[in-house]
Formats: structure tokens, sequence, C-alpha cells
């Protein structure tokens, strides 16, 4: 799992970076997406990830697909416990978030619509109109793209 997430974050700083953003909403949106990956991996360990991170009104818009239909639903976490947290950490720094059914008819896609700063850039670049990367996460915490 540990590799899914930190490509995914590399994906995220290299796609925001190169567009332009603030390093505040760069850093933000790489905890975003390794929450939702994380979640994406446990819902779907070993099976084909879909990342993508966008531009939807000047603000970053990450994606993660899997094939998975088990909706991500917010649980207690104690003040000890590793895990159960990342819903909320998702909806603390997300201006909006969702999950929508995957265009293919199998599993889910969640989103994050990360906030912009009054400096954000005011239109994506041409030729970098959406980062997608197909991670597989196989049951040795490994990953492949």
């Amino acid at each position: 799992m540990d590799s899914s997430v930190a490509l995914a974050r590399e994906l995220v700083r290299y796609a925001l970076l190169n567009w332009g953003y603030e390093r505040t909403v760069i850093d933000d949106s790489a905890v975003v997406m390794s929450e939702i990956v994380t979640n994406a991996v446990e819902a779907a360990s070993g099976r084909l990830l879909r990342i993508r991170v966008a531009i939807q009104d000047c603000a970053p818009l990450l994606e993660c697909g899997d094939p998975s239909s088990e909706l991500p639903c917010a649980r207690a976490a104690g003040s000890d416990a590793l895990g159960g947290r990342g819903l909320a950490i998702i909806a603390a720094y997300a201006k909006d978030t969702g999950v929508r059914p995957s265009t293919t008819g199998e599993g889910k896609i969640i989103w994050a619509l990360m906030p912009t700063t009054e400096n954000a850039p005011a239109k994506r670049p041409d030729d970098l109109r959406s980062t997608d990367r197909q991670i597989i996460d196989d049951d040795h915490g490994r990953s492949r793209t």
C-alpha cells in the first residue's frame, strides 16, 4: 500500500507544480490524495486503481477509481487508533468531495475538489489537461504503473 500511496502523492505534486500552483495547495492536495488512495487500496487490494489529477474551475480535482463497489464510510477512531480518520482528513482539506460510479460500470471514483488561493493559475496549460496513471497495488505492498 505504501508504494501506491507514494506514487499517487508524487503524481499530484508533479502535476500541480508544473501547472503553477502554490506550495500550500500542492502539499494539501498530496495529503488528500494519500487518504483517497489509502481507502481505495483497502477496498480493492491487489486490483487496478486509476489516479487522475485535473483542473476544474481553476481548482485541483483529485480522483481515484477502484473496482470495488464498497462505498467509503466514516468510522469512529479512538485517539490511539491507527486508522479511521481518512474521510475526516479529506473533508477538512477539500472544498468538496464525493463518489460517483465508474464509467466502466465496475466500481467507483472518489473525488475531491481542492480550494485554491487567490494566486491560483487562471487556466491549465493546453498540453496538460489532466494527468492519469494506473497503479496496480499487489498483495505484497509493491506498486506498478
